[in-house]
């Protein structure tokens, strides 16, 4: 009990954390009536409920802010960086150049919290097998990564800059390639491989930056793209169940996102505006495919092991990353 280890004790501190906020919504809508007044309480029969359950986009957004202080204040202690919980959650923290350490240790720490973050956002997930479990978050973890990072590089640095989130807390840009490989243990090739660093920021982190920018999803948009990448399994080996699973929650999160459009900008233009979010998808996908032949390229170039974890989840090798966490 209290573990920080435990998968129970974090499921247990997130649901804490999201009971406690409803709660404070429950106070806050209550009607403000005596126990001796006649008027109808919000549990007499026949009477509608004020309080809504959330939707699934909303429990997202929801969720979502817990993971990143997850992922904030882990990649802040790795960097030794001691700042109270108020000053951190309004990002008053320097954002500092990504390096090949860091961000393996912050891939670590965002895997074992997109479990968490899956667990406490899908009631089904709990109930998979590991197996299943291991398949999912291996097929979403750099969808999630390229959604959740471009969504922030758009909010926090100019176009003119060059930069892109690499970390929750650090950036890559090609003016500081080589900063990249500083801290790997071989160095001989970081020249090489600066500049293959240079040349996919500019085919995968600026290609996907210029599209967002024509596109300009919505908040609710960017958390609608994180349920449909975290179910897009038709391509991957997944039994018939998880695919059934995976084509509902799809289905709720574009019907969702229809209704909205509906009372906006109508229906037609609601089916258009979907198909520019797949684009987005797409184009993530052909990132995602980029990134492990880069990856393999640092590993023959001895930059990369076989036990690098952030190398082992591109190459979706189980058995080296289920050594790593224990669910």
């Amino acid at each position: 009990e209290g573990n920080s280890s435990c998968r129970q004790c974090r499921l247990d501190r997130w649901n804490d954390v999201i009971k406690k906020c409803y709660q404070g919504l429950e106070m806050a809508l209550a009607p403000s009536c005596s126990s001796s007044s006649n008027s109808p309480t919000l549990s007499s029969p026949g009477i509608p409920s004020l309080i809504c359950e959330p939707s699934l986009i909303d429990r997202v957004r929801l969720y979502y802010q817990r993971l990143s202080a997850v992922r904030r204040n882990h990649e802040l202690a790795l960097r030794g960086v001691i700042m109270d919980p108020y000053t951190a959650s309004r990002d008053e923290y320097e954002i500092v150049p990504c390096t090949y350490q860091v961000m393996n240790q912050s891939v670590r720490i965002m895997v074992s919290s997109l479990f968490d973050f899956a667990a406490a956002l899908l009631p089904e997930f709990i109930e998979l097998p590991l197996s299943d479990k291991w398949l999912l978050i291996r097929n979403f973890q750099s969808s999630f990564h390229c959604i959740e990072s471009h969504m922030r590089t758009q909010r926090y640095f100019t176009m003119e800059s060059g930069r892109c989130f690499s970390t929750y807390t650090t950036y890559l840009s090609t003016d500081n390639s080589a900063v990249y490989f500083s801290d790997c243990t071989n160095k001989t090739h970081i020249g090489e491989a600066a500049r293959m660093l240079e040349q996919c920021i500019r085919e995968n982190c600026h290609r996907i930056r210029d599209h967002l920018n024509r596109v300009r999803p919505s908040d609710d948009e960017f958390m609608a793209l994180m349920v449909i990448a975290f179910w897009s399994i038709d391509s991957i080996n997944a039994h018939e169940s998880l695919l059934d699973l995976a084509s509902r929650y799809r289905t709720k999160t574009l019907s969702r996102l229809m209704t909205g459009y509906k009372e906006t900008i109508g229906a037609v233009e609601g089916a258009v505006r979907i198909g520019e979010l797949y684009g987005i998808l797409d184009i993530i996908k052909r990132a995602e495919a980029n990134m492990k032949w880069e990856f393999e390229v640092y590993r023959v170039l001895d930059l990369f092991e076989d036990d690098t974890y952030m190398y082992a989840m591109q190459s979706h090798k189980p058995d080296t990353i289920c050594r790593s966490l224990i669910y």
